[in-house]
């Protein structure tokens, strides 16, 4: 799952979260993203009408896509949510927080772990229950040199996203200091907005990215 996952990042790194989705939404939502280049969709579990069915749905409609996609959850917080985001179809779990036990439940269930780090210790923390992917968040809160330091002493093959206030003008910096993907929300999809919108939205976003990943 975790070849799965690099194979979409390296084709377009951008995750897209869409916060807010519906199950009527998603199967609009996510064409547009993969029409525009998206590759991998994560919907947070904090979305307010059944986020689950919005997954089962998409992961349908991303199995039926003519190249390597992955999709999942956002905001896990607890074991029984990675069963239920499994059972949804869901492959990769992504939490705001390091929490060594979901990490491990998660691999257990041979699902990727994408925990929420920002510090030296949460980052060895994940590293040690598994986790072989980081979610730098809230990295806009610090400057990129922050994470240009903290990614000095991760090992090499670790992937680290950068998450939280991420716009095509960063993203470039970002890059630079060690992310090699993102994570993005309002910047690529808002509740209610139209394809075009959604379009629009995730051009930007994706030619940002493929700039930033074929700079330094």
């Amino acid at each position: 799952m975790l070849v799965k996952l690099q194979k979409a990042l390296s084709s377009c790194p951008i995750i897209a979260i869409i916060r807010g989705v519906t199950p009527d939404d998603i199967d609009m939502v996510a064409k547009t993203l993969l029409d525009s280049g998206v590759r991998a969709i994560e919907i947070p579990l904090n979305s307010p009408v059944e986020p689950l069915k919005s997954i089962e749905r998409l992961a349908k409609i991303m199995s039926d896509f003519d190249d390597v996609t992955i999709c999942g959850a956002g905001t896990v917080i607890t074991e029984d949510q990675v069963d239920s985001v499994k059972n949804a179809g869901g492959e990769i779990i992504v939490s705001p927080n390091c929490d060594p036990k979901i990490v491990k439940k998660t691999i257990k269930e041979n699902l990727v772990p994408i925990p929420g780090c920002l510090t030296p210790t949460e980052v060895f923390s994940a590293l040690n229950a598994g986790a072989s992917v980081l979610k730098m968040f809230p990295v806009a809160d610090f400057t990129p040199q922050y994470l240009e330091s903290l990614s000095a002493v991760i090992p090499q093959g670790i992937l680290t996203l950068a998450v939280g206030g991420v716009t095509e003008h960063n993203m470039k910096d970002f890059w630079n200091a060690g992310a090699r993907g993102f994570g993005l929300a309002p910047n690529i999809y808002a509740p209610g907005d139209s394809a075009e919108q959604i379009s629009d939205k995730a051009g930007i976003m994706v030619e940002a990215a493929k700039r930033a990943s074929l700079s330094k």
